[in-house]
C-alpha cells in the first residue's frame, strides 16, 4: 500500500476508536418533491481501497443501527472485496440482502479549504441521483492511487438510497476529519448521520 494510503487507512481506525468530542455534519440533502419513507432494513456499503477499512465503515455503522433497532447488514458478508467492480454482484447483493434501503458511506477528500464548517450548501453531481452509477463512481475515485496524495480536508460522506428505485434519498456529509487527530471520532459521525436521518422521518424514531 502507497504510504499515504496506509496513513489514512491507519488514521482512519484511530479515529473509530479514540475517545473525544463528536464531528458533526456540515451539509445535509434530502431528495425533493417525494414522499418520505422509513427504512427499516439496511443494506450497508463501505467504500475503501483497504478492505480492512471497508469493514470498519460497514461494521460500525451496522452496530449503530442495530442498536436503535434497524435492522442492517454489512455487504462484506454478501460480497467479497474482489467482485466489488461488478455492477451486477453488487446488484445482486443488494437483492439477496432484501434491504429497503442501501447506505453508501466513504472518506471523501477534498482539495478545498478545511478551516471552512458549519452549514454549506450541499450540491449533488447527476450521477448521484442513482445508487449503481454512484457506487461505481466511488469505488474507481477511492481505489485510484493518487486519491488522498495531495487532500485538504477528510470528510465522511454518507448516501441513502431506496434499494427498490436504487434512487438517492439523503446525503451528507461531515465537517473536516484529520485522520492523524485525536479531537473526532468517525464512529461520532455515524451516530450525527443516524439522528438526523431519525429527524428526517427516514428511520424509525
Amino acid at each position: 500500500m502507497r504510504p499515504v494510503l496506509h496513513a489514512v487507512a491507519c488514521g482512519f481506525i484511530a479515529l473509530m476508536t479514540v475517545s473525544c468530542a463528536p464531528g458533526p455534519l456540515s451539509s445535509t440533502w434530502v431528495a425533493p418533491g417525494t414522499a418520505r419513507s422509513q427504512y427499516h432494513d439496511l443494506l450497508v456499503f463501505g467504500v475503501a481501497a483497504n478492505p480492512t477499512v471497508r469493514r470498519a465503515y460497514e461494521d460500525n455503522f451496522v452496530s449503530a443501527l442495530q442498536d436503535i433497532g434497524v435492522k442492517a447488514i454489512a455487504s462484506h458478508t454478501l460480497i467479497p472485496d474482489k467482485r466489488l467492480r461488478s455492477s451486477k454482484a453488487v446488484q445482486e447483493a443488494v437483492g439477496r440482502s432484501s434491504a429497503d434501503g442501501v447506505i453508501v458511506t466513504y472518506l471523501a477528500a477534498e482539495d478545498t479549504d478545511p478551516s471552512s464548517t458549519g452549514t454549506r450548501t450541499h450540491v449533488l453531481p447527476s450521477l448521484y441521483d442513482r445508487f449503481y452509477p454512484y457506487y461505481g463512481h466511488v469505488l474507481g475515485k477511492v481505489t485510484t492511487a493518487d486519491y488522498y496524495a495531495d487532500y485538504r480536508a477528510l470528510r465522511l460522506e454518507t448516501n441513502l438510497y431506496d434499494a427498490g428505485r436504487a434512487t438517492l434519498v439523503w446525503s451528507g456529509r461531515s465537517d473536516p476529519l484529520d485522520p492523524q487527530s485525536e479531537e473526532t471520532r468517525i464512529s461520532e459521525v455515524i451516530g450525527a448521520v443516524i439522528d438526523k436521518l431519525k429527524a428526517e422521518g427516514l428511520l424509525p424514531p
